[in-house]
């Protein structure tokens, strides 16, 4: 994720999850369909970082692709290797739902979501749609912020 200004987004943590949720239910169900192909649509990366002595994870909404093989059985458990095949879908399968919040990345830090200035508008809108209710700030009075680097612990 690139280093520049950020809308710090105070307790969003529970809406953006709420705002996900019928895209994430969509996506299980559509792995279940293609469950027999080898392929599976994972519809977020998460990366974790420490710094110091804080924890900062960073989440990037998109399609990433990846392709199951059996790889034996160790006792009674079966082996799987996971093959990241990228972000474009594999021939012969039907489209997946689409992702609303696609190429939008955010920083979660406790329960408030810092999201870089060019993605804000776009995340904003996603939440309004499903929380319509939610005071969210505007980019002209939310003076936009950079991640915090002070320790959580």
């Amino acid at each position: 994720m690139a280093q520049g200004a950020f809308v710090r987004l105070p307790g969003a943590r529970g809406l953006l999850r709420r705002a996900l949720e019928p895209y994430l239910k969509a996506v299980y169900e559509y792995n279940s369909l293609i469950s027999g192909t080898g392929y599976y649509l994972k519809p977020v990366h998460v990366v974790t970082r420490r710094l110091g002595g804080s924890k900062r994870v960073y989440v990037y909404y998109g399609r990433y692709w990846w392709r199951v093989v059996y790889a034996g059985k160790r006792g009674k458990t079966s082996l799987v290797r996971w093959i990241y095949l990228g972000t474009e879908k594999p021939p012969g399968l039907p489209d997946p739902p689409r992702n609303p919040l696609e190429g939008v990345s955010v920083i979660l830090e406790g329960d408030d979501v810092l999201v870089p200035v060019e993605h804000y508008e776009r995340l904003a809108e996603v939440l309004r749609s499903c929380c319509p209710d939610a005071e969210l700030p505007s980019t002209r009075k939310n003076r936009p912020t950079p991640p915090s680097t002070k320790s959580s612990g």
